[in-house]
């Protein structure tokens, strides 16, 4: 079927992308490190984690933003944490606007939910 067709192109263009290269490149980098990938990555995940329960309405935990505080202190301290989630962040803005255009093209057939 043609879309299947389209979506193996999306795939493909994604994987071209400078911006995801990018993003691969740091976090080939970033492996090297060990400690500074895992500091990265509990920042990442308290990050969502706050987030996530933030848009549930619960209060934020006193423990975890504090570590996150801590972690952030780190970051601002360590380059190549910073390099990798600067190209992170670039990466997931535009992955998040390409999920919204799909998303919006899917609407109308999920529109009869909406009744």
């Amino acid at each position: 079927m043609e879309i299947y067709d389209k979506a193996q192109a999306l795939a493909k263009a994604i994987g071209e992308c400078r911006e995801y290269e990018q993003l691969v490149k740091a976090g080939e980098e970033l492996a090297k490190d060990k400690s500074t990938k895992d500091m990265v990555k509990e920042f990442l995940v308290l990050q969502a984690e706050l987030a996530y329960g933030q848009s549930m309405g619960a209060a934020p935990a006193k423990k975890r933003t504090d570590r996150l505080n801590e972690l952030s202190v780190l970051i601002k301290n360590n380059t190549q944490a910073q390099d990798y989630l600067q190209t992170y962040h670039t990466w997931q803005n535009m992955a998040g606007e390409i999920l919204q255009i799909i998303q919006q093209a899917m609407a109308k057939g999920m529109s009869i939910l909406d009744r």
